[in-house]
């Protein structure tokens, strides 16, 4: 039980449950979290993470109706102010990624592969998982190691 609660959930993007929709590799049974989606294993919430991150940079806009294509704003859609610093949050994930808040990012391997493990670090303040699980959660989310990025 000293674990995170992402990362006992399976779900160390900490998604929110949100009535009627169901996520590949979410558990018949999630009575152990009144918030947060429980998957199966790590490999199905690190898919729902980086499908949540791909959905926002390829079909949502940001606050002024431009596409969602830097750090600052995935951040302020992810982590929004009315309940996080998220100023501050993303900042951690520019210093965590080396990929600066305002620089252009794209949907591909390279950038969720910095990307994905950044988050679940400021989520639950560690990243426990092997490189093998984050690229079966990236593969499970259609994203693969040397093909270009995902449209959808």
């Amino acid at each position: 039980m000293n674990a995170p609660r992402g990362i006992r959930n399976h779900n160390p993007g900490n998604i929110d449950r949100h009535p009627g929709v169901h996520w590949h590799g979410q558990a018949a049974d999630q009575s152990s979290d009144s918030r947060f989606v429980v998957f199966l294993a790590p490999e199905w919430g690190i898919r729902a993470l980086a499908r949540v991150l791909i959905t926002y940079m390829t079909a949502r806009k940001a606050r002024d109706g431009s596409r969602i294509d830097t750090i600052r704003e995935v951040i302020d859609r992810w982590a929004p102010p009315s309940e996080n610093n998220t100023g501050a949050y993303a900042q951690h994930i520019a210093d965590l990624t080396g990929i600066g808040l305002d620089d252009p990012i794209k949907p591909d391997y390279p950038t969720l592969r910095r990307l994905v493990p950044a988050i679940i670090t400021h989520e639950n303040g560690i990243q426990p998982y092997s490189d093998h699980q984050i690229d079966e959660g990236l593969k499970l989310a259609g994203i693969h190691q040397g093909e270009p990025e995902v449209m959808l």
